[in-house]
């Protein structure tokens, strides 16, 4: 007896293995034979509410894991290429597509003679696996192997179950189960997902007890709401350190959850009756595990159905809850881990992060010729600036250890190289506003009325300059860039004809060349920056972000 059950604990516990290395195999397999698709359906394809909850649900029947969708959601959020109302509704679709999962073990895995198909996909998938230089290739392979596993690990928690019912006596029927029974389930299906971050695991599971009487109908119905309600752990754990899009992605991902779970389960007892009543009159299976899976689809469709004419109410709500915290300008704002996994989505993380890097180093050059002398702000967006650049060194370096392409690992260096630019416009104009503390002396007042035309003009460029703004040919940024070098050789001339005349001393002449000189150098560090983005050639959907919520 007592070798039995340590034989089943062993055998559950290898089931599940390998139902989750099989899901881990298909969902990575998947997103690695789609390439940049993902990418792109997601970008292009939902906007509409429908386009979106269809693409969900499309999706995540492909790849088998609402977490791994939601977090791709999240990462694409943070990195600015979607909208918090886009998203939303990609997030429920995916919800729903979690219900392809019972269905394929309630109709296959329960009903099929497993080794037939799964042990073929399994060498075919180990095969196509080995080829090393067609990815996509060998994501299928891994694609198919996962398949594979996971059926495997079905018919192995299906035996064990089946053995499981004939030691224990369980009243099946669950038509007298107290609340308190059903809370306990709720919170077994919940406790499952947590810890296996997986809701098709806990469902897979269920069913699986379900077919071997271990549980009763209604009873499974509690465990599968609380497994809906523990794959919000996931999204909330992806979402730490994102950006506040991002966290109302998941916000809104938690009440659609919490609001179909909770009327589902306050009318659990009916909603179940109602299931098996249509079931027998409509279908020729009238198995329990059948009934499970049309349960899963009922409350996910039912949540849709309860969230859609709130939906607008409910985002708006959400973005005056969530604030991006501007005064902490050091902490990268779109670069996050999750957004590793897809190398062209972390490209336009770094983008994105180089947009506002950009900026603050602009901005603090603008302040810098424009301010009488340096001040605490100053400094405190210099060391912003410095902390940013090097979040993004890091990011870059992790990135690099991924599956790149060549014209993404080409891109990285220019990327860097452009933090660079940026860093060296902090640092002078730091330079800039400390000079400017011992240079504002009498002079002439018409070399002084060149110099500030000089300043202003200065000043025109690097507001042009922004990577935020629409993109403006090599041609005219290299035009203005000529007059202003033009009117700093006459001033400078200008300057030493007056020292050698001796109508200006030469402490007072080295200071204003040096102030001209450090302007300059600012500027033609900014548009060196800004020409080596023009030919980064990175080229995004600017419309779609603007839509962002």
């Amino acid at each position: 007896m007592i070798m039995s059950i340590f034989y089943m604990i062993g055998s559950a516990i290898g089931g599940i293995g390998l139902f989750v290395l099989g899901m881990s195999l298909m969902s990575n397999g998947l997103k690695t034979a789609s390439g940049s698709s993902l990418h792109h359906f997601l970008r292009h394809w939902t906007k509409t509410p429908f386009r979106g909850l269809s693409l969900g649900f499309v999706l995540t029947s492909l790849i088998q894991s609402s977490s791994a969708i939601t977090i791709t959601i999240i990462g694409f959020c943070n990195a600015g290429l979607l909208s918090l109302k886009r998203a939303a509704w990609v997030v429920f679709g995916s919800n729903v597509g979690t219900t392809t999962t019972g269905w394929i073990v309630a109709l296959i895995g329960l009903n099929i003679k497993v080794s037939s198909f799964a042990l073929p996909l399994i060498g075919i998938g180990m095969l196509l696996n080995l080829s090393k230089k067609n990815q996509k290739i060998s994501g299928l392979g891994k694609a198919l192997l996962g398949f594979g596993l996971l059926f495997l690990g079905i018919t192995v928690l299906k035996d064990t179950f089946s053995d499981l019912s004939q030691l224990i006596t369980f009243d099946n029927s669950g038509a007298d189960a107290s609340l308190a029974e059903l809370l306990l389930f709720l919170g077994i299906g919940f406790l499952i997902t947590l810890l296996m971050q997986s809701s098709s695991v806990t469902l897979a599971i269920t069913l699986t007890a379900l077919s071997g009487g271990v549980i009763s109908l209604l009873g499974a119905a509690a465990v599968v709401v609380g497994g809906n309600l523990g794959t919000t752990s996931t999204a909330m754990i992806a979402s730490f350190g994102t950006n506040a899009v991002a966290k109302r992605v998941v916000a809104s991902h938690l009440i659609f959850n919490l609001v179909s779970a909770v009327v589902t389960f306050i009318f659990l007892a009916p909603f179940v009756s109602l299931i098996v009543y249509g079931q027998q009159q409509l279908f020729a299976d009238n198995t329990s595990t059948t009934s499970l899976a049309l349960f899963h689809t009922f409350f996910n469709i039912l949540g849709v159905v309860l969230i859609w004419p709130f939906v607008d109410a409910l985002l708006k709500w959400l973005s005056q809850q969530f604030k991006d915290d501007e005064e902490d300008s050091a902490k990268p704002l779109y670069l996050n881990k999750q957004s590793l996994s897809l190398p062209s989505l972390a490209l336009h993380a770094l983008n994105k992060e180089l947009e506002r890097i950009s900026q603050y180093a602009l901005n603090i050059a603008v302040d810098s010729i424009k301010l009488e002398s340096i001040s605490n702000t100053l400094k405190l967006k210099d060391q912003s600036i410095k902390k940013l650049i090097t979040a993004l060194g890091d990011y870059t370096s992790k990135l690099y250890k991924q599956n790149l392409s060549d014209d993404i690992s080409n891109q990285l260096p220019a990327i860097l190289r452009i933090s660079q630019y940026y860093n060296s416009i902090s640092d002078l104009s730091i330079i800039l506003s400390q000079q400017k503390q011992f240079s504002e002396l009498a002079i002439d007042p018409n070399i002084q009325q060149e110099i500030n035309n000089y300043l202003r003009q200065s000043v025109s460029l690097l507001n042009d300059l922004g990577l935020q703004k629409k993109l403006r040919s090599e041609k005219e940024i290299d035009n203005q860039l000529t007059k202003l070098e033009i009117n700093y050789q006459t001033i400078k001339a200008l300057l030493l004809r007056r020292g050698a005349e001796g109508v200006l001393s030469i402490a007072k002449m080295d200071k204003k060349m040096n102030l001209i000189s450090h302007v300059r150098r600012i500027n033609q560090q900014a548009v060196k920056a800004y020409i080596h983005y023009i030919e980064l050639e990175l080229t995004y959907d600017v419309k779609l972000e603007k839509e962002a919520i």
